[in-house]
C-alpha cells in the first residue's frame, strides 16, 4: 500500500486548516456587516391573502430587529412554485428571502416530473413560521350534523356530493383525499381558482362542502353561514373550541395543516441564516404579531433552521406519499 509522505500529509492538513480559517474570517466580516440594504421576502400568495397579512405583519418587526427595510413582493402562483423557484435561482447573501408553505415545498413539487427546484436541497431553511388548520365545512342546509353523519350520507349517495376546493393540489383538495381515503366516503371534487371562489359558491348553495384555512371561514362559520363538522389539526383550534378534531370525530390517524416558513436560496452564510432566525424569533414574539395570528385562527411556530428543515422533509414525505396515491393527479393539465 502506498502511503502519503509526512510532509504532505502535513500541507494538506495546513492548506485545509487555512480554508477553514479563511471561511471563518468571511463569515465574521458578514456578521458584522450584514444587513446593509433591504431585504426582500418573496411571498406565495396574493396581496390580502391569509399568509399575505401574516408576513406583512412579521415583516414590520423583523424591518425593527435588523434596522433595514423589509420588502414583501407576492409571487402568486402554480402552487407556490413561482416564488420558490425564483428564491432557489437567488443570489445566497440573505437579501432574498422566500416564504415555503406546504403547497410550495410538499406537494407542488410532487404534482411535476420536472420540478423547478428541489424542495430540500435548493434552500437553507431559516426557521417555521406560523400554522393553520384547515375545517371541514357544509352547508347549513345539508342533513349532515356530524363528520360520521357526513361520512354515511356520502357512502349512501355514491359521488353524489360535491366537494369544492382552492384548486387542484392544495392543501383543501388533498385533506378532502385524505378524508376520503380515511372514511371510505365518495364525493365529487370540484376545483376552483382559489379560496374565495370555492366560498361563494359554498354560500350560493352550488357545493356542498369543503376544507378551508381558518382564517378564510372562520367569520363565515360565526356568522352561521356554514356548518363546521371538524378541524384537521390533531388538536381543536382555540377560535373554534366546540369544533372537534378530525380523529375526535371518528377519522383515524387525520392530520393535516398548512404551515409556513422562512427560506434562503442553499449556500446562503450560515451567519445570515442564523441573524435571519433571530430577527424572525424576535418578530414573533411581539404581543401584536401573535395576537393578529391568534385572533386569525392560526399558530405561531418557532424553531431553528434544523428543525424546520426535519419538519419540512417529514412534510414532504407525507404529501408526497399522498399525491402520488391519487390516479392522475401529477402533471395535471387541468391544475
Amino acid at each position: 500500500m502506498n502511503r502519503m509522505p509526512a510532509f504532505t500529509r502535513r500541507r494538506l492538513a495546513l492548506a485545509a486548516a487555512a480554508s477553514m480559517l479563511g471561511l471563518l474570517s468571511v463569515d465574521g466580516a458578514i456578521a458584522g456587516t450584514w444587513p446593509e440594504g433591504p431585504i426582500t421576502i418573496l411571498v406565495p400568495a396574493p396581496p390580502g391573502s391569509s399568509l399575505d397579512l401574516n408576513v406583512r405583519k412579521a415583516g414590520e418587526e423583523m424591518s425593527r430587529v435588523l434596522r433595514q427595510p423589509v420588502v414583501i413582493e407576492n409571487r402568486a402562483g402554480a402552487g407556490g412554485s413561482l416564488a420558490l423557484s425564483a428564491v432557489a435561482r437567488a443570489k445566497p447573501d440573505g437579501y432574498t428571502v422566500g416564504i415555503a408553505n406546504t403547497a410550495s415545498i410538499a406537494i407542488s413539487p410532487e404534482l411535476s416530473k420536472k420540478p423547478a427546484y428541489d424542495p430540500i436541497r435548493s434552500f437553507d431553511f431559516v426557521g417555521r413560521f406560523t400554522t393553520q388548520p384547515n375545517v371541514l365545512v357544509v352547508r347549513p342546509d345539508m342533513p349532515a350534523k356530524t363528520v360520521a353523519e357526513l361520512s354515511a350520507y356520502a357512502k349512501a349517495h355514491p359521488d353524489k356530493l360535491t366537494m369544492g376546493s382552492q384548486g387542484i393540489g392544495s392543501t383543501g383538495h388533498l385533506s378532502g383525499e385524505m378524508y376520503r381515503k380515511a372514511s371510505g366516503a365518495t364525493f365529487t371534487h370540484v376545483p376552483y381558482r382559489g379560496g374565495p371562489q370555492a366560498i361563494q359558491d359554498l354560500l350560493g348553495g352550488r357545493v356542498d362542502f369543503l376544507f378551508e384555512n381558518t382564517a378564510s371561514i372562520l367569520a363565515h362559520v360565526e356568522q352561521g353561514k356554514v356548518r363546521a363538522l371538524a378541524v384537521t389539526s390533531a388538536q381543536r383550534n382555540p377560535k373554534l373550541p366546540a369544533v372537534p378534531t378530525m380523529r375526535e370525530a371518528g377519522v383515524e390517524g387525520y392530520e393535516a395543516v398548512s404551515w409556513a416558513g422562512l427560506v434562503v436560496p442553499a449556500g446562503t452564510p450560515a451567519v445570515v441564516v442564523a441573524e435571519l432566525n433571530r430577527a424572525l424569533q424576535e418578530a414573533q414574539r411581539a404581543p401584536a404579531f401573535t395576537s393578529y395570528v391568534a385572533e386569525r385562527g392560526g399558530t405561531v411556530e418557532g424553531s431553528t433552521p434544523a428543525a424546520f428543515k426535519a419538519f419540512a422533509t417529514a412534510e414532504r414525505n407525507k404529501w408526497g406519499a399522498l399525491v402520488r396515491s391519487i390516479p392522475g393527479l401529477r402533471d395535471d393539465p387541468d391544475r
